[in-house]
């Protein structure tokens, strides 16, 4: 006997997009009671010229409603090396913010040496889109760090990839 189970749209669309590599990054603004942020894996280029990029938050996290509210944001894309930093910021109980996750702060506010880039800015827009906000920020600085292994969020766990053979010689010979 086969058993045909049934699945709602929004089901198959997350188990659709469980199958979707994507980075990882942590979100990060100040508010009045003190930092605040919220490990992603949505953030997308959108244009180079102005620089803008794109991110989502659940309105029902924690984070989001705080994060869409704050006149400046840090968009730190995460290295391999950094999936504990990654998964205390998508856990609203854990400690944030702390110095033995290598956080600093300076003039221009908190800073994480290790991320392999940091994209700051001011959101532009904030969309309401279902139960999320679509913010696309307007960024005004990007700080590259260290080339490093990149942290992907596949299946609902955390990833690094491998090269593949011949793989970049053959994008390389696209791009002209």
């Amino acid at each position: 006997m086969t058993h045909v189970v049934s699945h709602s749209l929004a089901d198959r669309f997350k188990a659709g997009f469980r199958r979707h590599a994507a980075g990882v990054a942590i979100v990060v603004g100040e508010t009045a009671e003190g930092p605040v942020g919220a490990t992603v894996s949505s953030v997308a280029s959108v244009s180079a010229a102005p620089p803008l990029l794109s991110f989502s938050l659940a309105r029902t996290s924690t984070a989001g409603p705080q994060l869409v509210g704050c006149d400046a944001l840090s968009v730190f894309l995460l290295a391999a090396s950094q999936t504990d930093l990654a998964m205390a910021y998508a856990d609203r109980r854990a400690e944030r913010f702390t110095a033995a996750q290598g956080w600093v702060r300076d003039d221009d506010g908190l800073v994480l040496p290790e991320a392999v880039a940091t994209f700051r800015g001011r959101p532009g827009r904030v969309i309401p889109a279902g139960g999320s906000w679509l913010v696309l920020l307007e960024v005004d600085r990007v700080e590259p760090g260290a080339a490093a292994a990149p942290l992907v969020h596949h299946d609902r766990d955390y990833w690094t990839p491998a090269p593949l053979p011949g793989a970049r010689r053959a994008l390389r010979a696209v791009e002209g």
